[in-house]
Formats: structure tokens, sequence, C-alpha cells
């Protein structure tokens, strides 16, 4: 086993302790990043119907801009997960132009399906690792495109699901290996199949800011409101306006946003920890989400992931004071 988990970040959950592979996924400390599939949008693709009114202009005269600011990721799904990501957010749009679903952020991305595929093939191949996938929105659906994503959904990752029972306490990592279901879908419409998690089994708040000190009372205040049986995602992203990106005409999310909040804001994420709490205690960290993870090597990943060790040193204090 390796001393510090983020020495391999693929297999970062195969190699916890032994005693944290019993701890639920809900207190453990999971990476995840913030609009995960925006890799591959290019400067040409259609504005999506997720932008703002303002966008459809600038899209038309100046593209390039408009991709500036809506990328948020540089790795591919495939070199997430291979950098420790287990928590992906992703934003759906049906196209009725080819009837087909695709990834959007202010533009369209890619389709659907082989991003999927990606997710069952990782399961496959890392039998003791597991997965978050929150549908976070879903843009231009009907009830019959919510019943078509689903099946989607079914076909592609069925049987690694781990299906909404009311026990969300009970999935672990050796839960997961043993069975096989390492997955966990969150799709945020009141309209569900039974299988798949809601938004109130993960709340995700989101904290609007373009000032990091805001941002970080709103990441604290928000975790005072984290309900120790469900599980809970950490924004640590910044989110521009319109009226923020114009005068930074010539930035991008990146240089503007993201590496601010990583100077900003790695310490106080390296200073918080997982594991269960009782009332009248402070929360604790679950899902941490950011833009462009791979910022520094993937020191975000690296970060977070190793924050799972202060559950084994407390399991140690623990075992020592009652010998």
């Amino acid at each position: 086993m390796s001393r510090n988990l983020s020495e391999n970040l693929e297999f970062w959950m195969t190699n916890l302790p032994d005693t944290l592979k019993d701890i639920p996924v809900i207190n453990l400390a999971i990476p995840g990043s913030h609009d995960s599939m925006t890799y591959e949008m290019r400067a040409l693709s259609p504005v999506a119907p997720d932008a703002e009114g303002c966008v459809h202009i600038l899209h038309k005269f100046i593209p390039c801009i408009v991709k500036r600011w809506a990328v948020t990721q540089k790795l591919s799904l495939m070199n997430q997960l291979r950098s420790g990501i287990r928590y992906f957010d992703f934003r759906i749009s049906f196209r009725p132009h080819d009837k087909k679903y695709y990834f959007v952020h202010g533009l369209y991305c890619e389709e659907i399906i082989n991003s999927l595929k990606d997710v069952r093939d990782f399961l496959d191949n890392h039998p003791e690792e597991v997965i978050i996938v929150d549908i976070q929105h879903m843009y231009q659906f009907e009830e019959k495109n919510h019943a078509e994503l689903m099946g989607i959904l079914e076909d592609i990752l069925g049987d690694k699901i781990w299906i909404r029972d009311g026990n969300l306490s009970a999935w672990t990592a050796r839960e997961a290996a043993r069975t096989g279901k390492q997955l966990v879908i969150i799709y945020r419409y009141p309209f569900i199949n039974g299988r798949f998690w809601t938004s109130d089994d993960w709340p995700t708040p989101w904290p609007n800011q373009t000032n990091v000190t805001k941002l970080k009372e709103h990441l604290e205040s928000g975790l005072l409101t984290r309900n120790p049986h469900c599980g809970f995602v950490t924004q640590c992203v910044l989110t521009p306006s319109i009226s923020y990106t114009v005068p930074r005409f010539f930035s991008s999310l990146q240089r503007t946003c993201a590496r601010k909040v990583f100077q900003k804001l790695l310490s106080w994420i390296a200073s918080q920890k997982p594991g269960s709490w009782d009332q009248g205690m402070s929360p604790t960290i679950n899902v941490v989400l950011a833009d462009f993870i791979d910022i520094q090597d993937s020191k975000f990943c690296k970060v977070v992931v190793d924050l799972n060790l202060k559950l084994l040193n407390e399991k140690d204090v623990i075992m020592e004071s009652s010998a």
C-alpha cells in the first residue's frame, strides 16, 4: 500500500487502508470535477440551450471568447478518472436536430454514449473503485426524453448501479467491490425511475460567487446544513457572469477564476476532514469539486484524496486509547 493514497490516483480507492473500506462513501473525501465534459468543446460548436441570451451574439462574432469562458476541464473523462476524480457533474441536452443527447455548457460538447461506455469500461477494469455520476441539469427535455435518457443509462450501466433503496450509508468501497454495484447515479429531476438517487440524497449548494472570500464563507455555511445520512457536494468554483467576463475579454475561466481558487482555497480544503459526525459537531467534507482539476499536476485531487488518511489516524488513536 502506498504511503499516501495520492501516489497512485488511478487506484486510490483500491488502495484504501482496509479499515477505511467499510466507511460509507458519503463519509469519504471524494474529488469531483465541475462541468466535467467540456474538454472537447470547439469554438464553432452550436450555442447550447443553457447559455445566456447575449452569448448568441458574442458567439456570432467572437466564438473563441465564448469557448474560453465555457471550457472548465482539459482532461478527458478517462484521464480525469486516472487522476482520481470519482464524481462527475453532467449537464445534458436533447438536440432535436439529430435527436441525440449531448453534454453542454454554453456550447454543445460531445454526444453522451461513448463517455458512458468509458465509465463502464473503467468500472469493469477497476473493480474496487466507485463512481458518482450526477445528472445536474437537463435541457430541452420532455417526459419522454427523461424516459429515454434513463433507458440509455440503464442499458450501458444498469448492472453497476447501487439502487436507491433508502440506505445510502450502506454503500462502502468494500460493499461496492463485493456486489459489483460501483456506481451511484444522481438524477436531479422529480420524475425518476426509483433506481436513481435524488437532489435530497446528495445536495450540492451553488455558491454563485466571483470572490474567493465570499466563496469560502458560502462553503462553510453550506456545510452547516449537511445531513449526516446523505452525501454532500462542496463546490469550490467561482461563477463568472457576463458583466464579470466582458472586462476580462482576453482572459479565460482557467486564468481568472480556477487558478485564483487553487491559490487561495487549497489550504482550506486541506484543513477539512471526512468522516461521520454527531449532532452538535461540525459536519465533515464529502465530495469536493473544482474546475481544471489538472492544475499543478492534479494537486487538487491529491489533496482531497489524502484527506481520507485523517480517518485512519483517528481510528489509530481510538484503538490505542481503548487498549
